[in-house]
């Protein structure tokens, strides 16, 4: 990301829009890259379940605190921007029929062009975001996964002409791969008004007020995160060491009271987190820029891998909340009575109130 916010000219950095279109065009060259150094990694992927653009701003400020690494995706309507041309070159051979002369056919080859785009609300917002949110992504801490599609040279629209631009209709939710993600690392952020029920494949394990400095702009609110905060990194690593517990004490025999052991210890370097944030919000610097101490309420939940999947495979209204994802889990576990298998995964739930 560092190469990419290095090679902004003032004149590009002065246009929103093509802030958001050179992002795109950067990504699908080496995004690839950029998700499969994650894969051996420690610190995994949290992925974005319901985030839609006017909310990016919103996550961001909250989820520094209890995730390694943010990825966050347009799943929801948007408009097709064109950002340039593939060329492909495809070879093919066609073989003599039986008695024709010569050996080994003839060898032809082909060059074909697909228009490529990306598909967002807004290119202006998200080129706001990628500018606020500078310090995070050079950072490593956030990240914007596009949502690419490819079209034919003569059926796509220009990016920048806002009357051209072809309207994406309804994606369905994770045409992105996002969802490729979610089931390697278990980890995702989910902005909701709906809580998670106990049930067969989902165990709340704690309710908990999360603390963020508020009254920031999203711009000071990344600078401060990355430089000043300590117990950011500190409660990151600790969460890393927790999760790895819970894994075991949701199989245990005696699995309530060691999660609830879990539970309290969480809730311990939170308040200590909490303590340090406030301090550092009444500090003189912060003060005069408005910064003060907030809370979001979030739940941490544990839900079976084959219910989660399930739900984002099903669901393809789940960005937009038409669906949402808590009673399509639901429904997947009332449906399937059969018993499930593999490691928990693990989603921090999100207050969604004020999320605009």
């Amino acid at each position: 990301m560092t190469e990419f916010y290095d090679s902004l000219t003032k004149l590009e950095r002065a246009s929103l829009p093509q802030v958001a279109v050179k992002y795109g065009r950067t990504l699908d060259s080496c995004h690839e890259v950029l998700l499969s150094e994650k894969i051996s990694s420690t610190s995994p992927y949290y992925v974005g379940l319901s985030s839609e653009m006017g909310s990016f701003t919103h996550v961001t400020k909250r989820v520094v605190l209890v995730t390694d690494t943010m990825l966050l995706s347009d799943h929801g309507v948007g408009t097709v921007h064109e950002l340039g041309v593939h060329y492909r070159t495809q070879s093919f051979q066609v073989l003599p029929g039986p008695g024709a002369p010569g050996e080994g056919g003839i060898h032809f080859s082909e060059s074909a062009e697909q228009r490529y785009g990306m598909v967002t609300e807004d290119l202006a917002e998200l080129g706001r975001w990628l500018l606020e949110a500078e310090p995070l992504l050079r950072r490593g801490l956030v990240w914007y996964a596009p949502v690419f599609v490819e079209g034919p040279s003569n059926g796509f629209s220009s990016q920048l002409d806002r009357s051209a631009n072809r309207s994406a209709g309804p994606l369905p939710s994770f045409h992105d791969g996002s969802i490729d993600y979610v089931i390697r690392h278990g980890r995702a952020v989910d902005l909701s008004r709906t809580k998670p029920l106990a049930s067969r494949v989902v165990r709340p394990i704690l309710e908990i007020d999360l603390p963020c400095i508020d009254g920031l702009s999203l711009s000071d609110f990344c600078q401060v995160t990355s430089e000043e905060f300590d117990s950011y990194r500190q409660f990151r690593d600790f969460m890393r060491s927790r999760l790895l517990e819970l894994d075991d004490a949701l199989e245990g025999v005696d699995s309530q009271v060691a999660l609830e052991r879990v539970a309290l210890s969480i809730r311990d370097e939170v308040h200590a987190a909490t303590a340090e944030m406030s301090n550092a919000a009444r500090s003189q610097a912060l003060s005069r820029s408005g910064a003060v101490l907030g809370t979001t309420s979030a739940i941490l939940a544990a839900v079976r891998p084959e219910a989660l999947q399930g739900a984002l495979a099903t669901s393809a209204t789940l960005a937009a909340g038409a669906t949402g994802l808590w009673p399509t889990v639901q429904a997947f576990a009332e449906n399937r009575a059969q018993r499930t298998h593999g490691k928990w995964h693990y989603v921090w739930v999100l207050q969604k109130n004020s999320a605009r």
